[in-house]
């Protein structure tokens, strides 16, 4: 167990950015002294570690929070997708450090210019951010993740299959499949709840979620009254959208 000054004297946090951590639930000490002091175990360190790993790529609090509560093995493809961004900040590196060490043999070709360049960077950048706006920034997806104390009390044998399915799944595929589903939603709302569309949409919703981890019917519907929870946050991208996922999950499995 680390004391607040130890967390802050290891990452160069400040007491009172843990403090605010701790008030918005991102990172809350894993126990509290009687004398009031925060200490942190090795876990809670490793969630510190993820939000500033998440900062430094430019993420948002919200966005960190929302990484955070998702499936673990989700969390590592996300993260897997922003080492490549390191990389090929790395690669840059050394090919200027290269560069620095010619120009100062006295030598120069004009190709050194392409140290420079940093379209490769930002295109990969932009890729890796349209994933998570997807399947984090995208409330839609917002009662899965808030819903997800479901998996983590599934059986072992579960949740071995369900991490399975996702790590061997192509990612840009789940991506592809997630804007399949909002995008069946909103196509529907103007036939209403009961519609054919609306059912569709229902049934590629649970088959995107099995990919994710197993839901049963009682764990689907579920999940659709937990739009109901959320109606304000869902409301601010595409009023009314909430209300109709909740009915329209209720008519498919009443």
């Amino acid at each position: 167990m680390k004391s607040v000054n130890e967390v802050c004297k290891l990452s160069g946090v400040s007491r009172r950015t843990l403090q605010y951590y701790d008030e918005i639930g991102l990172l809350p000490p894993s126990a509290v002294k009687e004398s009031g002091y925060r200490q942190y175990d090795d876990e809670s360190l490793r969630r510190l570690w993820s939000i500033l790993f998440y900062k430094e790529l430019g993420l948002s609090l919200e966005d960190i929070r929302l990484i955070l509560d998702s499936p673990k093995e989700m969390e590592k493809e996300l993260m897997r997708q922003h080492k490549q961004v390191l990389l090929e900040k790395l690669s840059q590196i050394k090919r200027m450090i290269h560069s620095v060490d010619r120009i100062l043999n006295d030598e120069f070709d004009v190709s050194m210019l392409r140290d420079f360049d940093k379209k490769r960077i930002e295109a990969v950048k932009r890729v890796h951010a349209n994933e998570i706006r997807v399947l984090m920034e995208n409330s839609f997806f917002l009662p899965i993740v808030k819903s997800l104390k479901v998996f983590n009390k599934l059986s072992k044998s579960s949740v071995v299959k369900s991490a399975s399915k996702i790590i061997n799944m192509d990612f840009g595929k789940l991506i592809t499949l997630a804007e399949d589903v909002i995008q069946r939603f909103r196509k529907a709302m103007k036939d209403g709840p009961d519609s054919l569309a609306a059912k569709e949409a229902v049934a590629a919703y649970k088959e995107f979620i099995q990919l994710i981890f197993p839901c049963d019917d009682k764990t689907f519907r579920s999940i659709g009254q937990a739009y109901l929870e959320h109606k304000n946050e869902l409301d601010e991208k595409m009023p009314g959208l909430a209300e109709f996922v909740s009915a329209a999950i209720r008519n498919a499995y009443p």
